[in-house]
């Protein structure tokens, strides 16, 4: 049965006496949140998330990840799926919290994460979610840091040759591309609480504080948006595009290499991305 099922009121996980209700305003303000939560397989791969720290688990996984950019070197390959994970694990874990105060223990063996031939696509977790208190917040982010992103990216730093720095650095650049879709939806007062929850984080052994990795600065384009993020290390993602004489590097927003630019180059940049974007 596929877990997300689309009705009038929301999006119902059901589980035995207990069913997640995704309420419609986060539906509608984060689309992907319809589709990272199941409760079957659906005809997907599937890998316990306690297990994809293993190099004989992940390796093959990020050697298939790979054919998609036969050109590209391992380092941009390795950060792009850390990012896509991300994208289905942030999105799910707080689905759970946002609309029920349920937590995802993603460093369970219970949950598994749901590929397409290697491509993340959703997480599978138990019928049944247990509750998360406010007390117990810091403790649940802690244990997803460090007991289950620390272990993996290590092992994608390993296949891959990409800086762990990278890799925590795409942690705060999808926090914060959730809560930037998420602040209108949010009253003030839980946005602020929600979003703190990565602000004192520090891992990589105590040697790294997550926060540090990603600010919010000016932007050249104030029109179009007061403010934007700047990330301290590249996500590499350009690299996976082959260059083409005469365009400019793909870059995001937040890229140091794009912030390096002169300012009108940014600013021509930024309103091409954001015209082509919407």
């Amino acid at each position: 049965m596929v877990a997300m099922l689309i009705i009038l009121i929301g999006v119902l996980i059901f589980s035995r006496g207990l069913a997640m209700e995704l309420p419609d305003w986060l539906c509608q303000t984060w689309p992907p949140i319809r589709q990272v939560i199941r409760t079957d397989h659906c005809g997907f791969s599937s890998v316990r998330l306690q297990q994809l720290p293993r190099e004989e688990i992940l390796f093959p996984m990020l050697d298939r990840f790979a054919s998609v950019y036969p050109v590209a070197k391992r380092p941009p390959v390795a950060s792009q799926w850390s990012m896509n994970y991300l994208s289905v694990l942030f999105p799910a874990v707080l689905a759970g919290i946002l609309a029920r105060n349920l937590e995802i223990r993603v460093w369970k063996g219970d949950v598994e994460l749901l590929h397409d031939d290697a491509r993340p696509v959703a997480l599978k977790v138990m019928e049944r979610l247990p509750s998360l208190s406010p007390d117990q917040m810091a403790g649940y982010w802690e244990r997803v840091l460090n007991d289950h992103l620390d272990p993996l990216f290590a092992t994608i730093s390993a296949w891959g040759g990409v800086s762990t720095k990278v890799l925590w650095g795409n942690v705060i650049a999808v926090w914060d591309g959730a809560f930037d879709r998420l602040r209108d939806a949010l009253d003030p007062e839980t946005f602020s609480m929600a979003h703190q929850w990565m602000e004192t984080p520090v891992v990589a052994d105590g040697r790294l504080k997550l926060r540090s990795l990603q600010r919010i600065v000016a932007s050249p384009v104030p029109d179009i948006c007061s403010s934007i993020p700047l990330r301290k290390h590249c996500c590499l993602h350009y690299l996976l595009h082959t260059p083409v004489v005469g365009k400019p590097e793909v870059l995001c927003e937040a890229c140091p290499r794009l912030h390096r630019q002169p300012l009108a180059a940014q600013e021509s940049y930024l309103r091409s991305i954001y015209h082509e974007h919407g």
